[in-house]
């Protein structure tokens, strides 16, 4: 992942470097008010020429949805085969400050990813939804092939919205490894699964559970694992168990043997969040993973 917090303008370098490294995908992410996705994707796919770039994600309401679907397809077709794009519904609070809270945000949510999917396939759609209203709008220079779409929920209202309307899931950071299979169950049919994984590398493994260790309260708190309870599955947590559970932390086996508990979970794309807070200390954590941690994936 590309963090929010770095400035617009490391993206390209840090592109570069990542494709450098063999890394398959980079993620970005659209937050309000730190910097516009659809631009860091165009660049971070101009900068390179292999690696894949993924959206993660587009809030549904903040753009009219055919707006929407003209960047997409625009981006599609200069950038053929390496864009996945990942859609949400928006932080409440994030889109009521801009005046674009709806009633409901998961029906903006499906008729808006339902409205994109047709435009991109070429469709001369119209809609008059509770959200989304278009009139007789075709594009002009639809994609050859549409980009996957994954969309980033964890309830299950949202899993099952996802399975009528998209490819896959975007699952966020303190997933756990149940949690994804979960998920991918309620989804019901063979799907993408991108999953956010809280990363710190270190030769003391406790240095490394340290570093994320906060953040693994702030995404996972409680001594439930609570996203697997709101799919009907209950299962305690034991303190010291949490971080083992909800990061990517340790030694690089460690970190091996996390990562492919979420793949035999399901995931098809693990996407490490580096904890550290300065740009150079993240990019020579990410530098360690593909080193020391993705040679031991699957090996074992």
């Amino acid at each position: 992942m590309f963090r929010r917090e770095r400035p617009p303008e490391q993206l390209t370098g840090f592109a570069r470097e990542a494709e450098a490294l063999g890394l398959d995908e980079i993620w970005i992410v659209e937050d309000c008010f730190w910097a516009g996705g659809l631009t860091a994707v165009s660049a971070a796919l101009g900068a390179t020429e292999r690696v894949h770039v993924g959206m993660g994600i587009v809030p549904a309401v903040a753009r009219n949805a055919a707006i929407t679907a003209m960047e997409l397809s625009g981006i599609a077709r200069m950038f053929p085969g390496r864009f996945v794009a990942g859609f949400g519904h928006g932080v409440a609070a994030w889109m009521r400050q801009i005046g674009a809270l709806p009633t409901s945000q998961l029906a903006a949510l499906e008729e808006t990813i339902d409205a994109v999917r047709r435009l991109l396939d070429g469709e001369s759609i119209t809609v008059s939804g509770r959200h989304v209203a278009l009139d007789d709008v075709r594009l002009v220079f639809p994609p050859a092939q549409r980009p996957p779409i994954v969309v980033g929920v964890t309830g299950p209202k949202g899993i099952d919205l996802a399975g009528r309307v998209a490819e896959g899931l975007l699952l966020p950071e303190g997933s756990s490894a149940p949690y994804v299979g979960a998920a991918l169950a309620r989804f019901g049919r063979p799907a993408a699964c991108v999953v956010y994984v809280l990363f710190a590398i270190d030769d003391d493994p406790e240095v490394a559970r340290s570093m994320v260790a906060s953040s693994v309260e702030e995404f996972a708190p409680g001594d439930r694992d609570e996203r697997l309870a709101k799919l009907g599955i209950d299962e305690a947590v034991v303190a010291g168990e949490r971080v083992d559970r909800y990061a990517v932390a340790g030694t690089p086996a460690d970190c091996a043997r996390a990562v492919d508990a979420l793949v035999a979970s399901g995931a098809t794309s693990v996407v490490v969040v580096p904890r550290a807070d300065d740009p150079s200390a993240q990019d020579a954590q990410i530098a360690r993973f593909v080193r020391e941690v993705v040679p031991l994936v699957g090996a074992r």
